[in-house]
């Protein structure tokens, strides 16, 4: 800790409002110009490139952000205040406008004696957060301000390229996350082409365009519950419910949801209503339609179901429900309340149903691109775990910047944590453990 000094962030940058954009032109439809809220935050801080909100009208032009600005949420939904207060890092970009709106705020630095990326990385810390959000006013909706954020008090190296050094080495965390990321959407794209091309588009092999009825031949129409399995989830008491780890992993819903495979949030110790390892779950209550995949056998409450093809073929499974993504949406007023699906209308889903031969040639070709999601995911997790772990001790100066420390390291650590294929265990009809071997 030589060396090392106390600063208050209103002695380094002022913090800027952003613009009250007109809600009449908000859009859906893609524009050039983005209109970017805390939901393009991540828990914990750093940029979430999807479900983006559109602008069609008219705007000063001092609005438009520039790639590394850096960002504040200062209005959280969330009751815990999720990611209130916390930075977000303008990421490369061209031919679109990223707009700096009403309810974030715009860091700007007083003078350059300070490193940029090192406050970044203080603002994503949870001494600072826990400040925030105990200072925040609004009981539904959180608030935060320029004044409050700027009264934070911390402490850091004087030396600004020592401050580098140490910025360096969380955003190589973050960097190589950024690119499993953006290769899992890649390959996720690449698959789901694939499948409309085969079961869509009747472009699949050794298909020699003739009809019957409008269908292959061999083909037929049907009820998803004939060739699917469908367990609708239930949740466990709440005195059973942990954050520790104890028991089994449970997911309540759509919340839980990531990319592809749900984020370990809560645990319990009497799980009823089980999703087996590769299964594909479904949010069953508002919003339905969500989708995402189990990568461990887990514990499912009342907000999701579980879906596997009668013949184990998790891949088909999963890309034939994303492609029933307007089929669940007619689903969403069924609720009295909110959007929801039962049971018999879910088994009730009419479907295309190809020759078995089929979707097992399809296994063969996309299991790989699935097992390279996985893999990927899981350097993620491991990416991500051993970066917040290193997040606090750093900036605290319990741990230096050892010299050579690189994404190279990151990528050592995270090619650890990896499944094949021939680490998976076939599983019967009847075997509920259908899991990675030990």
């Amino acid at each position: 800790m030589n060396n090392w000094k106390k600063y208050k962030l209103g002695d380094l940058i002022d913090v800027k409002h952003g613009f009250a954009f007109k809600g009449e032109c908000f859009s859906d439809t893609p524009t050039k110009d983005v209109l970017l809220t805390p939901g393009n935050f991540k828990i914990g801080g750093g940029f979430k490139s999807d479900k983006f909100k559109y602008y069609n009208g008219e705007y000063p032009n001092s609005y438009i952000l520039k790639e590394s600005d850096i960002i504040i949420t200062m209005t959280d939904l969330s009751k815990e205040g999720d990611t209130l207060g916390y930075s977000a890092k303008i990421p490369p970009h061209s031919g679109i406008n990223y707009l700096h709106n009403q309810r974030l705020g715009l860091v700007q630095f007083k003078n350059d004696l300070f490193d940029k990326d090192y406050l970044h990385w203080i603002l994503r810390t949870k001494p600072y957060q826990f400040y925030i959000v105990g200072s925040a006013t609004g009981s539904t909706v959180k608030h935060t301000s320029p004044s409050r954020i700027c009264e934070y008090e911390f402490s850091a190296p004087e030396d600004k390229t020592t401050q580098s050094r140490i910025a360096q080495v969380l955003t190589s965390f973050d960097d190589k996350i950024e690119l499993l990321q953006q290769m899992n959407q890649t390959l996720e794209t690449m698959a789901q082409t694939i499948f409309k091309e085969w079961f869509v588009n009747f472009n699949f092999p050794g298909f020699d365009g003739e009809l019957v009825d409008g269908l292959p031949k061999g083909w037929k129409r049907g009820k998803l519950g004939k060739e699917f399995d469908l367990v609708m989830g239930q949740s466990p008491k709440g005195e059973s419910y942990n954050e520790d780890g104890n028991g089994m992993v449970f997911y309540q819903g759509k919340t839980d949801f990531g990319f592809r495979f749900p984020t370990n949030r809560l645990f319990t110790t009497e799980p009823n209503r089980k999703a087996n390892f590769l299964d594909t779950l479904v949010s069953v209550r508002a919003p339905v339609g969500a989708i995402n995949m189990a990568n461990e056998q887990c514990c499912i409450g009342r907000g999701l179901s579980s879906v596997r093809h009668k013949t184990m073929a998790f891949s088909y499974t999963y890309y034939l429900m994303k492609s029933l993504e307007n089929v669940f949406k007619g689903f969403e007023s069924e609720g009295t309340v909110f959007g929801a699906i039962n049971k018999s209308n879910f088994e009730n889903i009419e479907i295309l149903i190809p020759e078995t031969k089929l979707i097992s040639e399809f296994e063969q070709t996309i299991n790989p691109i699935d097992y390279k999601i996985l893999n990927n995911s899981l350097q993620i997790r491991t990416l991500t775990q051993l970066r917040d772990t290193l997040l606090p001790r750093l900036m605290s100066g319990a741990v230096s910047v050892a010299a050579g420390f690189s994404g190279d390291r990151a990528d050592l650590v995270a090619g650890s944590a990896v499944v094949r294929p021939d680490d998976i265990v076939p599983r019967k009809p009847n075997d509920t453990n259908h899991s990675p071997k030990k």
